[in-house]
């Protein structure tokens, strides 16, 4: 049951509600244009949805004698969400940061290390937002102070983020503007960070300007990372740098069948040669058949024919043979590709077994390190049959839960049904997705988790 936004609002009545109009997403939808990656562009929309929300509310129910504004500025904020989510506001003489999330679990929210201790962006006050846009509201949870987020918060080195219980964030956000009023120390100390040289920065602008589907906040020590974003000239140029480095690139799926492969796509046989990758890549079976032996075969692909009533197995021809024609003709997408399964796990180079690359997308997910396959085939109604799946990878047996793969078509919009979703009982080994479409066709691929996206683009 979908409850509505006036029922939460009656059974939370300490939290604050905000409802989404049409102008709010159409306004955010421009403003996440203009980044160099996908999860930059997630981080502008969600940001821009709460910064433009919260600020409306603030100047009709609380009493400032200035208005509410964006910090640093209205230029430099837009540039922080190439790197970073969350969205400053200054208020009288405090900082808030807003955390959004879209995320349906939040027991706890994460704030990243650049707004608690990079001076220029540290704030007062810290506010975790849950973004429904299917809803279309806002949720605020509350508030946490400067203080109780570092004296409280579980602090990970690793992916530099502090994790906050719920239990510590306030709900009414009265008492924020109460304690406000009476000046208090919310803050605390800030540790300055080291000054970067011209050159330093100059060649750290060089390096993390170069193009990547996530962000670079984790390729330098938090130390020069901090110092560099501390600058607001170092912040713009590196912002400038990174933008203006981007072209994307559209991978050609008919122009694969003929041998034409885009750059970062790699054969199964390449892969297993410079990465570990999940057991399951290595054993020689198809979702528990093994196809170790001849005999072992030849039962599998009987049993894959007697799965079906559609198509009489050819007695005559050899099971390898016998697995092409399935492929070629069958109206099953499912059977057609675990066909397809079977010949690439027996023998992947043999003629009429679909083309398929894989694409090592290192551990840009929360740092889980995935892999991207995409396979390929014609069939003899002209269409090209398309199979899409993410894998884990690095000997990591299973894939994070939650984890989305989504069709996307040419504008952009997800493609009713074409969603899977990772499982966290049981894990899933991998996921995927089929459909068929006509040469010319294009359509994009997003790999998801939590916050954070990659998006790949293709034209059949």
């Amino acid at each position: 049951m979908t409850l509505t936004l006036q029922t939460l609002s009656s059974l939370y009545s300490e939290h604050l509600w905000l409802e989404l109009s049409d102008s709010d997403l159409e306004q955010a939808k421009l403003a996440s244009q203009g980044y160099s990656n996908e999860t930059g562009c997630n981080y502008a929309y969600l940001n821009s949805l709460c910064l433009n929300c919260f600020l409306n509310w603030l100047q009709k129910n609380l009493n400032l004698e200035v208005y509410p504004s964006a910090f640093p500025n209205e230029q430099l904020l837009p540039q922080i969400w190439e790197f970073v989510s969350g969205c400053g506001i200054n208020w009288g003489n405090k900082r808030l940061v807003l955390i959004p999330s879209d995320a349906i679990d939040m027991a706890d929210f994460v704030v990243s290390q650049e707004w608690v201790d990079i001076p220029t962006l540290a704030a007062d006050y810290y506010l975790p937002i849950r973004v429904d846009l299917e809803e279309r509201y806002l949720h605020v949870w509350g508030f946490v102070s400067r203080k109780t987020l570092k004296a409280k918060a579980d602090y990970d080195p690793i992916y530099r983020v502090y994790y906050l219980e719920q239990d510590w964030v306030v709900p009414n956000l009265e008492v924020m503007e109460l304690a406000s009023n009476f000046c208090f120390d919310e803050k605390g100390d800030v540790m300055p960070l080291p000054k970067l040289s011209e050159t330093e920065a100059k060649n750290l602008i060089e390096e993390l300007s170069k193009p990547s589907p996530y962000s670079p906040r984790l390729k330098a020590t938090f130390e020069k990372w901090g110092a560099l974003l501390n600058e607001s000239h170092w912040l713009q140029e590196l912002y400038k740098r990174r933008v203006q480095s981007v072209s994307p690139t559209i991978s050609a799926l008919s122009l694969w069948l003929d041998g034409v492969l885009e750059a970062g796509w790699q054969t199964f046989e390449e892969l297993f040669q410079s990465k570990n990758l999940a057991p399951g890549f290595r054993m020689k079976q198809v979702r528990g058949i093994e196809l170790e032996t001849a005999e072992k075969v030849r039962r599998a692909v009987k049993q894959l024919y007697n799965s079906q009533s559609e198509i009489i197995f050819p007695s005559h021809i050899e099971e390898l043979d016998a697995l092409v024609y399935l492929i070629q003709n069958t109206q099953d997408e499912s059977l057609r590709w675990k066909a397809a399964e079977y010949l690439w796990t027996i023998a992947p180079n043999y003629p009429g077994s679909a083309m398929r690359r894989v694409m090592d997308l290192g551990v840009q997910l929360m740092g889980h390190p995935i892999a991207l396959m995409v396979a390929v085939l014609r069939k003899l109604d002209g269409k090209v049959a398309v199979l899409l799946r993410a894998y884990p990878m690095h000997n990591r047996g299973k894939l994070p839960p939650s984890l989305r793969l989504i069709g996307l078509d040419e504008n952009g919009a997800s493609i009713p049904g074409l969603e899977a979703v990772a499982r966290s009982e049981p894990q899933d080994d991998y996921i995927s997705l089929y459909f068929s479409a006509y040469v010319g066709e294009r359509f994009s691929v997003r790999l998801t988790l939590k916050d954070t996206s990659i998006t790949e683009q293709f034209v059949v």
